[in-house]
């Protein structure tokens, strides 16, 4: 049963060829909940048989993850926003600004999450110069990595440990550098903090608070 459903999906692989690799990785980038593993593992299979050409792979895959993902970001600023309060919206515009590129750069790579945090920075109208490229980056190491995983291991049972694996260090990297990442931004705050008040003067505050 699991060899049919092997072979299907290789020969299915085989037939939609780089257009179809890009609408599927299209549609895995919206917020419609379909595997990536189940297009890229045996087309990485085809590229090692030599009956399909690895970058052209990677680059349909990489660049159909970041149309989904635009899909989302358009959505969200003229759908989504026009449903969620303008409060939330101006508190999520708070914090993007402030965590937005971090975030846009590390959720694709977040198995299970990563196509859904276009929706916040489309919400949040983060700059497209940033979005783009930083989506673009994610989906690129992402959909690189389960096209290899087919490459090396093929479509069986060995892959799909290894995708199993793979993810969960992704996921594990992914942690330690927000981590990082939140341990260096919290010490930059307090060096703010401490800079405004070393800073901070009577004499420039208005006449009447310092009557009171």
């Amino acid at each position: 049963m699991f060899n049919d459903l092997v072979h299907f999906l290789v020969n299915f692989a085989n037939q939609i060829g780089y257009p179809g690799v890009y609408f599927y990785m299209l549609l895995v980038g919206t917020f419609i909940p379909v595997p990536s593993e189940l297009i890229l593992l045996p087309s990485g299979y085809l590229a090692a048989q030599g009956e399909k050409n690895f970058l052209l792979l990677w680059f349909s895959a990489a660049t159909g993850s970041l149309s989904g993902a635009l899909i989302n970001y358009f959505l969200a600023q003229y759908l989504i926003g026009r449903v969620i309060s303008k409060r939330k919206v101006v508190k999520l515009m708070k914090f993007w600004r402030k965590h937005g590129k971090i975030s846009a750069f590390l959720a694709p790579l977040t198995p299970g999450l990563g196509q859904y945090i276009s929706i916040p920075a489309g919400l949040s109208k983060m700059p497209l110069k940033w979005f783009i490229p930083l989506t673009f980056s994610a989906n690129l190491i992402w959909t690189g990595f389960l096209l290899s995983i087919g490459y090396l291991f093929g479509t069986g049972d060995k892959a799909h440990k290894s995708v199993v694996v793979g993810s969960a260090i992704l996921l594990g990297i992914v942690i330690l550098v927000a981590i990082l990442y939140t341990i260096i931004q919290m010490r930059k705050d307090k060096q703010i903090e401490e800079e405004e008040r070393e800073n901070f003067h009577p004499s420039s505050l208005p006449h009447r608070e310092m009557e009171r």
